[in-house]
């Protein structure tokens, strides 16, 4: 499976993204696009219903957990579309890369708000991966570690899902150990979700 995608795959991204803005009633000034205005961009670009069914269900938990923190500020519209944007990067790739393609896809969009979306998206993916992680996967040269309340809501949310279905964090890694065993990597990760767990719990409690 290819890992990244081509330029002209990239091209071919940034052409639908502005053929999209131009026929698009969506104000794409504003700070971020509505709950039914995210759906209608990631069904033009493609993205499969059942990738937005599990958009959906992140979203309903992160949002959730959003509402019952109560000891910092949490930015609860944006920690909700960018649950159910995580994913968009799937319109066009299915491996790691759909993380920095989808918060790529986030800053052409424009949004006032895209930068801190776009960061969201990309840092959703396992529990986080450091510069050094990212670049065994492939991955353009950036921190993919969740560091805002927002990003760790969102990024937790999504281990607690396969598909639309809960999970919890070790059924959610078990996909991945039954390809490639416990091994250090795996161990590490589930301990950065386990770890993304009780420091959200902490400000809810």
């Amino acid at each position: 499976m290819r890992k990244s995608l081509t330029n002209l795959q990239k091209s071919d991204i940034n052409e639908r993204i502005k053929d999209f803005k131009a026929q698009s009633s969506i104000d794409f000034s504003k700070s971020l696009p509505t709950k039914e205005e995210a759906i209608e961009i990631m069904k033009n670009l493609g993205l499969p219903k059942n990738i937005i069914n599990h958009e959906l269900a992140v979203m309903r938990k992160a949002r959730n957990l959003a509402h019952n923190i109560t000891k910092v500020e949490v930015d609860v519209e944006l920690v909700k579309i960018g649950a159910l944007m995580h994913d968009i990067g799937r319109c066009f790739i299915h491996t790691m890369a759909h993380g920095p393609v989808g918060g790529d896809i986030i800053r052409k969009l424009g949004f006032e708000s895209s930068e801190k979306l776009a960061r969201i998206v990309e840092r959703h993916l396992l529990a986080g991966l450091t510069m050094e992680e990212a670049e065994y996967f492939d991955l353009p040269k950036r921190n993919y570690i969740p560091e805002t309340i927002e990003e760790k809501l969102v990024c937790f949310s999504d281990k607690l899902h396969s598909g639309s279905r809960k999970v919890t964090i070790e059924k959610r890694f078990q996909r991945w150990i039954g390809k490639f065993g416990l091994n250090e990597f795996l161990k590490e990760q589930i301990k950065r979700a386990k770890i993304l767990e009780e420091e959200i719990l902490a400000q809810i409690y």
